[in-house]
C-alpha cells in the first residue's frame, strides 16, 4: 500500500498462487491478467525455469508477458 506499484509481475506458481489466491498452476494462469487490491497482476514463469527450458517458445511468452507490463504501465 505504502508502495502503490501500478503493476505486480508474480514470478512462477508459489507467488502466483499465494498472490492470486488459485489453485491453478502457473503455465495455465501466465500472461493473463488478475488483481490483488485493486493492482494489476501479471504471472509469469520464474526465471529459474526459463534458464532450464531455454527455447524459443518460453522466451517468447516471457517477452510477450514483459510487453503487457510494459504497454499496462504507460499507459
Amino acid at each position: 500500500e505504502i508502495i502503490k506499484p501500478k503493476v505486480i509481475v508474480t514470478l512462477g506458481s508459489p507467488a502466483t498462487k499465494y498472490i492470486l489466491d488459485a489453485t491453478q498452476g502457473i503455465t495455465r494462469l501466465r500472461g493473463t491478467w488478475g488483481t490483488y487490491n485493486n493492482i494489476p497482476v501479471l504471472p509469469t514463469y520464474h526465471p529459474a525455469y526459463l534458464l532450464r527450458n531455454y527455447t524459443t517458445e518460453i522466451r517468447r511468452q516471457v517477452w510477450d508477458d514483459m510487453q503487457k507490463v510494459i504497454s499496462k504501465i504507460t499507459q
